[in-house]
């Protein structure tokens, strides 16, 4: 937790954060007991959640959350936090999504401070489509808090602008995160679960080709941080797959001559969009 600012969540605001995984409730109401969330209908209703959620009088919004003003006024004043996702969904590759506008609609109508909350890792640690988790850090970033009177952020008249607003501020600071969290050590663990139900050889292999991270981690330093490169002879892909996380900006092309080899490689559950995968020619 980087709590720089020295915030003591002692005076009620608006929580703002945004949204990778199911840990993110966990991490953002460890902060203090007096947090109050708002919820979406599917967690309002699931069976394992609506039990607990509804005992610790969350709220849900898909109905409107101009229909829960009075009780969250209520809540408020008795120095309760209220916490939103804006993105209103877990993001499925961390990036930060579109932000709606209810958060800074709540804000307006209570008159209170937006408090942002930049996540990271997590999504890495319990991504959405995934039922198993990783070992990983997770940083949780608390910003200074933001006033009514904040007219470089808030705009009382047009809420969609303040909305875009706070995105680009979340997506430069999780950018900042990211710069300094997400190295080859990083990622190292991410790689590997990749592999690890392919086989016994596959996952051996896959052990033995990340052994000298330190080595992958100055190779992927000496890369461009955007363009489009080829690496030939990329075996069943855990490097490709390691600098590809590592360079988002990147469009990498794994080359190998093993069909066998590319099916791994590409069949990871992990790869992401700026890494493709291609039979390379004998003679190349």
């Amino acid at each position: 937790v980087d709590n720089a600012v020295g915030e003591r969540f002692d005076r009620p605001g608006i929580i703002v954060c945004n949204h990778q995984s199911h840990f993110d409730l966990v991490y953002t109401l460890m902060l203090s007991p007096r947090i109050i969330a708002l919820t979406n209908e599917w967690a309002w209703k699931n069976p394992f959640y609506r039990g607990v959620i509804r005992g610790a009088d969350f709220l849900p919004v898909y109905d409107g959350i101009e229909q829960h003003i009075g009780q969250l006024k209520a809540l408020t004043d008795k120095g309760y936090s209220i916490l939103i996702f804006p993105e209103g969904t877990r993001s499925e590759d961390c990036n930060i999504l579109r932000f709606h506008k209810g958060a800074f609609l709540l804000a307006n109508e209570l008159n209170l401070d937006i408090l942002p909350l930049v996540i990271h890792g997590a999504g890495h640690v319990l991504p959405k489509k995934e039922m198993l988790m990783r070992k990983g850090k997770v940083t949780l970033s608390i910003e200074k808090r933001i006033s009514p009177d904040d007219q470089q952020y808030r705009n009382d008249r047009d809420l969609l602008s303040t909305a875009k607003i706070f995105r680009q501020f979340y997506i430069k600071r999780y950018q900042n995160i990211a710069q300094n969290e997400e190295n080859a050590h990083y990622f190292q663990d991410f790689v590997r679960h990749n592999y690890i139900y392919k086989g016994l050889d596959v996952y051996k292999e896959c052990q033995k080709n990340l052994k000298n991270i330190q080595k992958l981690e100055e190779e992927a330093n000496e890369l461009p941080e955007s363009g489009e490169i080829i690496i030939k002879n990329c075996g069943q892909g855990e490097k490709t797959l390691l600098f590809a996380l590592m360079k988002k900006n990147l469009h990498i092309i794994g080359q190998d001559p093993d069909q066998d080899k590319i099916d791994i490689a590409q069949n990871c559950v992990g790869v992401p969009n700026n890494l493709t995968y291609q039979i390379q020619n004998e003679k190349q």
